[in-house]
């Protein structure tokens, strides 16, 4: 625990060092961003913050803001640059959309707005905050941060984040070795904030990016499977026991943990089934009859199957 505990103070030291440098060479001002009719027909009331500064972990740093549009689920926050008023309407469209799908298929209540921080990275900018290239959620605020093109990827995959932080959610999986380069990564509620958001985009209407991808017939049935089968030869099926640890190695990736999630949701239970596991996954054999390493065992099966 100890070490978990200096990891995360080093974690916020580099957080607030990077703000710290992005605010102290932000040009001066807060550039105006106008109310639009778009906004307006669909009840978003847009407004310029009094404060122009939105407070990270509990007001040490803050990011220059914009403009503000409160929703129902979420506060909407933009930093300045890089903005039209379509993109913010559809970017709160698919905010709002997205919280209300993930709340309700995690069966979690919550009774207060999140927050959401956009940033349009520019092509020929540096990134404000260098240790990520897309999302993060510190506490329930949801940072993403990439260049306007690719929004609104990752909205929801990091709502499911934000939602879990708020009902205080912490899956008992275990993690890779500490000298592992994705030491601290917790595969599990990874893989289950991929599958929300491959099952949102599924079901959405409207023009979203899953990781980047805006073809929507690259996102078939077999999509999740698809991607582990890859990571799998990327990683040489996890055999490196520096990286991977030897407790379930094969789910120590994002994309192999979602398609694991969604096999067994396919196959085996429900949505509560499985967020029982979440929660301790000594209760594996119980909710499921079958050990975790039985049941990865059949996963993998059901893989060279579908290879």
């Amino acid at each position: 625990m100890k070490k978990i505990a200096v990891a995360l103070l080093i974690l916020i030291a580099v957080i607030a060092v990077s703000l710290a440098q992005f605010l102290g060479n932000a040009e001066q001002g807060v550039e105006m961003i106008l109310e639009s009719e778009l906004l307006r027909s669909r009840g978003l009331e847009a407004q310029i913050p009094d404060d122009s500064y939105y407070r990270f972990l509990d007001g040490r740093v803050a990011l220059e803001i914009a403009l503000r549009v409160p929703g129902i689920y979420g506060a909407y926050y933009f930093t300045p640059g890089g903005w039209t008023d379509v993109l913010i309407a559809e970017l709160v469209e698919v905010s709002e959309a997205g919280m209300r799908f993930a709340k309700d298929w995690l069966g979690i209540s919550v009774n207060e707005p999140l927050s959401f921080v956009f940033n349009a990275t520019q092509p020929d900018s540096d990134h404000p905050f260098p240790i990520w290239s897309g999302g993060a959620v510190l506490g329930t605020s949801t940072y993403i941060s990439m260049n306007t093109r690719r929004m609104p990827a990752l909205i929801v995959h990091e709502a499911v984040h934000a939602i879990l932080r708020y009902d205080e959610r912490l899956s008992n999986f275990p993690m890779t070795p500490e000298n592992s380069r994705w030491h601290g990564a917790m595969f599990l509620e990874e893989g289950l904030a991929n599958v929300v958001e491959f099952l949102f985009f599924a079901e959405a209407e409207h023009r979203y990016y899953l990781h980047g991808r805006s073809n929507r017939r690259q996102v078939a049935e077999n999509y999740l499977h698809n991607a582990a089968l890859r990571t799998f030869r990327h990683n040489d099926n996890f055999e490196d026991e520096a990286e991977f640890g030897t407790r379930y190695p094969e789910l120590m990736s994002y994309e192999t943990a979602a398609s694991f999630i969604y096999f067994l949701l396919t196959y085996h239970g429900s949505v509560e089934d499985f967020l029982r596991v979440f929660d301790d996954i000594d209760l594996m054999e119980e909710v499921y009859g079958r050990s975790m390493d039985d049941m990865i065992g059949e996963w993998l099966a059901y893989l060279d199957g579908f290879r």
